[in-house]
């Protein structure tokens, strides 16, 4: 009899689909045009196994695919919590990785970006700040995190320039000389292989691993490495699924995108329009006008006008359309004693504006405005800046995204270059 950590080996695949040969496929299944690449999973977060309701990251960090040798997740929770020793016997037994960003790095990852928004453009006419970072990501072995880092603050550097301040660029470059010869000392030091390379530290370095105290009982019929054979292809099927399947976001001003509404918001609206266009049939038939002025104007002592004034925009309203007994079926206790649900990322806002006697759906950017707005994309937040710029750009900005030239006195000043390898 085998006790097995983690097989699962009793639930059968959640899928009917053959993961197998969804893992050997290389075409993408995504329905967005502009997904031409088919990103392969990594390590999840590990916070998904103690939190089951966050939602599971199959690319919170990128395949383990450097030269940097330490000890494993696993061997690393099972060394003796004892010792005679204050110190780790090197880096491998610390599970320690000395790694630095170089300025040559940050630049090839700018250039990426440059290259692949151009490209998308052209190809598609539409954009995905978020498809586009984890394409790079994947490319250089980045979370997509740090990739849109990198691509803001190289953003950041190039608008600096162009008005006219200062980049150090030989400090920079005395600093990346600096730190590789003491990363490359201390390697020497232990007789280990240097990276050479950024690394980004695996999930086992926080200390919470994927094992769980679930213990499932196997009878000795049953083949051992065959039920761990199928539990990690399950695993790995169902990682490349949530990839596969993920829409991502497109770039668009928020002000010009409408916030996700149910169907019984879009009901309210629609009657409110009945209601207005009933109202104006009725004042018709009475004979009262049913337009007002648009602006007003100022007479003089006499009389007279002397000047036309526009009539001032009404104050803008803004409500939730909450349905109750949803939430008393699902959700948290709140001061009132009713069931409340917080916003999450994706969720429907239910969000209505009243204007100038329209109403409405909120828009994005409206709905980010105001007490309930949902929780914020980390990435989003991240290039925030670079993907408005991009946005003005496409709307006939220029100098305002991409490699400009530095401010000086020539004739090229403020001239955009969109290199191409």
């Amino acid at each position: 009899m085998w006790n097995l950590h983690r097989l699962g080996s009793v639930r059968r695949l959640s899928s009917k689909a053959n993961l197998k040969k969804t893992l050997d496929s290389n075409k993408p299944p995504n329905s967005q045009p502009f997904v031409k690449v088919r990103l392969q999973p990594g390590e999840q977060d590990p916070l998904t196994k103690v939190y089951p309701r966050r939602e599971s990251n199959p690319l919170y960090r990128p395949r383990w695919r450097n030269k940097a040798q330490i000890i494993s997740a696993e061997d690393f929770e099972a060394r003796p919590k004892v010792t005679f020793e204050e110190e780790f016997a090197s880096l491998h037994d610390g599970m320690v990785v000395l790694s630095w960003l170089s300025e040559e790095h940050r630049q090839d990852v700018y250039q990426m970006y440059l290259e692949l928004m151009v490209e998308q453009e052209k190809e598609f006419k539409t954009t995905s700040h978020e498809y586009v970072m984890r394409v790079i990501g994947e490319r250089f072995n980045l979370t997509p995190t740090r990739v849109a880092a990198i691509v803001q603050n190289c953003h950041d550097e190039i608008q600096v320039a162009k008005e006219g301040g200062l980049i150090h660029e030989k400090a920079a470059a005395y600093v990346d000389a600096k730190i590789k010869e003491h990363i490359n000392n201390v390697y020497t030091a232990y007789g280990e292989v240097n990276p050479n390379e950024f690394v980004e530290e695996p999930t086992g370095v926080a200390g919470i691993t994927f094992t769980t105290g679930e213990v499932t009982t196997v009878e000795d019929l049953y083949n051992v490495d065959e039920l761990t054979e199928k539990a990690i292809l399950r695993e790995k099927g169902e990682a490349q699924k949530l990839i596969d399947t993920k829409i991502y976001i497109e770039d668009a001003h928020d002000d010009k995108v409408d916030s996700q509404v149910n169907a019984e918001c879009l009901k309210l609206i629609k009657q409110v329009d009945s209601y207005a266009e009933l109202k104006q049939v009725l004042k018709r038939e009475d004979g009262v006008e049913s337009q007002k002025p648009e602006g007003g104007s100022i007479k003089d002592d006499d009389g007279n006008i002397v000047a036309e004034t526009e009539r001032r925009t009404r104050w803008k309203y803004v409500a939730q359309t909450i349905n109750v007994r949803e939430q008393k079926k699902t959700g948290g206790k709140s001061r009132g004693g009713g069931k409340v649900r917080k916003s999450k990322k994706g969720q429907r806002s239910n969000t209505i504006v009243e204007q100038n006697g329209v109403l409405r759906v909120a828009t994005v950017h409206e709905v980010a405005n105001t007490a309930w707005k949902p929780q914020q994309n980390v990435n989003e937040l991240c290039y925030k800046g670079v993907k408005t710029a991009w946005l003005n750009r496409m709307s006939g900005e220029k100098n305002g995204w991409g490699r400009v030239a530095p401010a000086a006195p020539t004739p090229s000043e403020g001239k955009v270059v969109e290199e191409s390898s």
